[in-house]
């Protein structure tokens, strides 16, 4: 692990994120465009595209890019890592 890694959160993908992802009617566009959104999501999951959801400013969704559906996250400050926790296409 490098110095540079300390400021990235890793982006962990629950249960069902995992499951809606390894769908094989899951085209190759949306899921390499969900990969490219987790990789944006680590570097600063307070992205600016970001939305709070409800009253907790840790709780996160965000606009797929291309139209392609809502993702929503947790980001565990205390564990230094997100939790994508669900994945809505479109």
């Amino acid at each position: 692990m490098t110095e540079d890694d300390d400021d990235l959160w890793p982006v962990i993908p629950s249960e069902i994120v995992a499951d809606t992802l390894a769908d094989p009617a899951v085209s190759a566009d949306v899921f390499s465009t969900v990969v490219a959104l987790t990789v944006a999501i680590c570097e600063n999951p307070w992205l600016p595209e970001s939305d709070q959801v409800g009253v907790d400013p840790d709780w996160r969704e965000i606009p797929i890019p291309n139209g392609y559906g809502i993702a929503e996250y947790r980001i565990g400050k205390a564990d230094h890592h997100v939790i994508l926790t669900r994945v809505v296409l479109f």
